[in-house]
């Protein structure tokens, strides 16, 4: 059987992707594990953050080429997004920081949605499919062989495996590997949305909170910050973490992939020039934290030197990934007709906050409406 698209990959932007093809396209969708959106039941601590009401794409989504974002999230917004959550039934409410999250905070109740929507667009699921090559054939069709040796045959494929984090639910970078063996490029996956560990000892004031303003600096350059924002910091057993750190984690990833430092280097050059500028306001800091760092009138700021992000296990998304140089506004790969990349495969990570799931819902919506517009043709 030759299908119409194949989609790699059963999260929030495959499945997505399959609901919003054609019902009339024969279409599949290939999941390596045994259970479809694992991941997208981890979203928002199991709440399901499912976007953002206040999306600036320049200043909420880190990627070496923020240009390319314009198109995608304009062709499908967070509004679009709320709108379809309201004609399946499923109640959002907006929270702090402007965070869009399911009403019944039950992650559960997303999933169901997604696969029961994949059901009504007559779009097959098959799991336990772990794919080892894509190739192109002499008859322009895509060949794709799973780890038993079945090989399916599709005119399009829509890569939407995901990156490198939690890969205990079986995200471990295939789509990387699918993409440079056609030639396209991928720019260094690094960890994201995750803690900071630090060289000096934190864990004496490990659980407190303080809102305090935060830049990141390079010894190379110290006249500049690379990165800053306020918020809630969190001090921790292994150094600093909480929303605005795990903003922190993204820029950093973003800032050695426009310097070129190899990914293998990551860590080194963290190590060695990277460290946080900490400015606290005292009349709103806990005694614990002003004994701590000596904090006084003379003295409201602090450095701390990073040492390196968390695990790849405790990040909640990859940096880096297939680059959109490469890829055309309809998220098809330039070199290669008919192989599209979205969600977290790609080099697009937002912050905190519902921001990638949206960028799964618009970068899936944009790849499918191309592909649906093919046929009509």
């Amino acid at each position: 059987m030759i299908y119409d698209v194949i989609i790699v990959g059963a999260g929030a932007a495959g499945l997505f992707s399959g609901i919003c093809l054609n019902k009339n396209l024969k279409k599949l969708i290939l999941e390596k594990t045994a259970k479809p959106g694992t991941k997208v039941l981890m979203s928002g601590g199991e709440r399901a953050n499912v976007s953002n009401a206040d999306i600036e794409p320049t200043r909420d989504y880190f990627t070496q080429n923020k240009k390319f974002l314009f198109s995608i999230f304009s062709n499908y917004t967070n509004w679009d997004t709320m709108s379809f959550f309201a004609e399946n039934g499923v109640e959002i409410v907006e929270e702090d920081r402007n965070r869009l999250i399911l009403k019944s905070g039950d992650s559960k109740e997303l999933l169901t949605c997604l696969l029961k929507n994949i059901q009504k667009s007559n779009c097959e699921l098959k799991i336990n499919q772990d794919i080892k090559n894509i190739s192109k054939n002499k008859d322009l069709l895509f060949e794709i062989v799973n780890s038993s040796e079945e090989k399916y045959f599709s005119k399009n494929v829509i890569i939407a495996s995901g990156g490198k984090s939690f890969p205990q639910v079986g995200t471990t970078g295939e789509g990387y590997n699918i993409a440079k063996s056609f030639g396209i490029e991928v720019v260094n996956p690094y960890r994201t949305l995750c803690g900071m560990a630090t060289k000096r000892d934190l864990s004496e004031i490990s659980g407190v909170s303080v809102n305090l303003q935060m830049q990141l600096f390079d010894r190379k350059n110290e006249k500049k910050a690379i990165y800053s924002e306020s918020g809630p910091l969190l001090f921790t057993h292994f150094g600093v973490s909480g929303p605005i750190v795990h903003n922190l984690s993204n820029a950093i990833g973003e800032y050695l992939n426009l310097l070129k430092i190899d990914e293998i280097d990551f860590e080194k050059y963290i190590l060695e020039n990277l460290f946080l500028s900490l400015k606290f306001d005292l009349e709103k800091t806990p005694k614990r934290i002003l004994k701590f760092f000596e904090l006084s009138s003379e003295k409201n700021l602090i450095n701390l030197d990073l040492q390196n992000w968390r695990s790849w296990k405790e990040a909640k998304a990859t940096g880096g990934g297939i680059s959109t140089n490469d890829l055309d506004n309809h998220m098809q790969a330039k070199k290669v007709s008919g192989l599209y990349f979205i969600g977290e495969v790609v080099d697009v990570t937002g912050k905190t906050g519902g921001f990638n799931l949206q960028w799964a819902w618009s970068s899936a919506f944009v790849a499918s409406k191309n592909i649906n517009e093919k046929f009509i043709k």
